[in-house]
């Protein structure tokens, strides 16, 4: 939700053709709107988006490198740039990729770092000076700092703990898998799980996807990248889009001989897909009160690591736990507990056990240290 009483940030457009900047503006005119706003002098602005793909767009870097290195900079360009202190956006622009770059380029202009840098004189900004290569190396942390947390927020979600008390806040807990391409994953994986041999062909996507669960094997084509698969997580699934059929091994490498398909693990790829489908929350029907059964120890060599997820794994390998009571026992947000559970129920490591009584025991002082050692143990094993 946006704050009412903040103001949005200026920013300027450096070495914008026609075309692009109407992009940007329809950006800040819909989605961008209220948080930030195109200035006309870089001297106004807290941020800058430069297009480096611009003629004498090299040349025009370097004299606004030299006299604005304390702004936080987006870079447009077909091709990767990697700058310290700037954050890259591949052209043509996708739109939920630049307010992804903008919502980072936002926090880093309200730092006061930034600020006090930009009051020195131009001179002691210019290259050469003390100060101007820790400003660089600072912006760039800061960055890579704003990277990690929102890709922990893309798996994660930013929902604050859940007022249980309201029912309104009790739904926005659940959210239905089968309504998402993460639903139509699950029953290939499920149906490729009860076959011998062979896999299952997944066809409407912009690639073939082909499931081998026995394998524990995906294959699909380079068209379905990690940003345009998360794009699609997000968004409810069509009636009649997808279409799943049975592939015996000759048609499998037939496949492999038409297109070109790559593979990964199957069980990488679902437990992504689960995570950003979920966003910390929970598939609706999940009882929050009776106690979870994790399975098995999940692969973290291949798979995602949420925060705290390695505590969540020790404790229910230890004790089951209800999905509360591990956020309550560990002293972690719920929503690193959902997401957990989100993603290792759809690989079926983990599920609630429908016969337990719920537990309203609090533990007692030694409990709590006898079950912290029992996870410590655990995780030293995993080293």
């Amino acid at each position: 939700m946006k704050n009412p009483n903040s103001k949005p940030i200026s920013v300027a457009v450096v070495g914008m053709d026609t075309k692009t900047r109407r992009i940007l503006e329809m950006v800040f005119r819909g989605p961008g709107k209220d948080d930030y706003v195109l200035v006309e002098q870089i001297q106004l602005a807290q941020a800058c988006i430069f297009d480096l793909d611009s003629l004498e767009g090299i040349h025009s870097w370097k004299d606004y490198r030299t006299q604005y290195s304390h702004i936080p900079t987006i870079i447009l360009s077909l091709h990767h740039k990697d700058i310290a202190g700037t954050v890259y956006v591949k052209k043509p622009i996708e739109v939920h990729l630049l307010l992804t770059a903008l919502n980072k380029i936002k926090k880093l202009s309200t730092k006061p770092t930034v600020s006090i840098m930009a009051n020195l004189p131009a001179e002691k900004r210019n290259t050469g000076h003390p100060l101007s290569m820790p400003m660089d190396a600072k912006l760039a942390t800061e960055i890579a700092m704003e990277e990690e947390e929102e890709s922990i927020h893309q798996f994660c979600g930013y929902s604050q703990d859940y007022n249980l008390s309201s029912s309104p806040e009790i739904e926005k807990i659940y959210y239905n898998p089968e309504q998402y391409l993460q639903g139509f994953f699950e029953k290939a994986f499920a149906a490729g799980q009860r076959l011998e041999q062979g896999g299952i062909l997944i066809e409407g996507l912009y690639t073939p996807v082909i499931f081998l669960p026995q394998q524990n094997q995906l294959l699909c084509g380079c068209e379905l990248g990690s940003s345009k698969l998360r794009t699609m997580t997000l968004l409810p699934l069509g009636r009649n889009r997808l279409h799943m059929a049975n592939l015996s091994e000759t048609e499998i490498i037939h496949y492999l001989a038409v297109y070109q398909l790559s593979g990964q693990p199957l069980e990488n790829f679902l437990w992504r897909v689960a995570l950003w489908t979920a966003r910390g929350r929970i598939p609706k029907g999940t009882d929050l009160h009776k106690d979870v059964i994790l399975l098995h120890w999940p692969n973290f060599t291949r798979l995602v690591v949420t925060p705290y997820a390695l505590k969540i794994s020790a404790l229910w390998i230890t004790q089951p736990y209800s999905l509360l009571e591990t956020a309550r026992v560990l002293n972690i947000p719920q929503r690193y507990v959902f997401a957990f559970y989100s993603a290792a129920h759809a690989l079926k490591l983990a599920l609630v056990d429908r016969r337990a009584t719920p537990r309203t025991a609090k533990l007692t002082p030694n409990e709590k240290r006898g079950l912290f050692q029992r996870i410590l143990a655990r995780l030293r094993n995993q080293e």
